[in-house]
């Protein structure tokens, strides 16, 4: 493919097609718009977050809008207006930030965002049926206690009386 590509090139070179151009600084290239920053009110300086919220809200957005796509609209407005003074909460997805060397040898890979943290094992609870009884102690009175066991109906091997008859439970 690629040699076709440089075929094709020289075959245009050899018939004097092939013309560069450097276009002068001062004149704006043909096709190309200058983009127009959008203009956001001055509360939306003071407090972007409610800018966001209040643009964003179902009461407000158009109806075939999605919240994704209303929230992406008007950070890339507030990155646009406010640069640098922009909440880091705020940036607009697919911005590049905090990006930092991921592995020590290789020098082109980035990790670029929040860094990734190793899943940490899920502690599992059991769930425990207690019952509260009272009890009578020796001195006199009454305490309450409180017995558990796991909630699937299985009692620990301590609890209650065992007779061995010919060395089996």
């Amino acid at each position: 493919m690629l040699a076709v590509v440089f075929a094709v090139m020289l075959q245009q070179a050899a018939t004097g097609q092939v013309v560069w151009e450097t276009p002068t600084p001062g004149e704006p290239m043909e096709g190309a718009t200058p983009v127009e920053i959008p203009a956001i009110p001055d509360s939306a300086r003071v407090d972007p977050y409610g800018y966001e919220r209040a643009e964003c809200s179902p009461l407000i957005r158009k109806g075939d809008e999605s919240m994704e796509a209303c929230q992406q609209r008007v950070r890339g407005a507030l990155a646009a207006n406010m640069g640098a003074a922009l909440p880091a909460g705020l940036t607009p997805v697919g911005a590049a930030d905090n990006c930092r060397q991921e592995a020590a040898g290789d020098r082109y890979a980035l990790q670029c965002g929040a860094p990734s943290r190793a899943d940490r094992p899920a502690a599992v609870l059991e769930e425990r049926v207690c019952d509260t009884r009272p009890r009578v102690q020796p001195q006199g009175g009454v305490a309450w206690t409180e017995d558990c066991r796991p909630a699937g109906g299985r009692r620990n091997d301590d609890d209650g009386l065992r007779i061995r008859l010919g060395g089996r439970d």
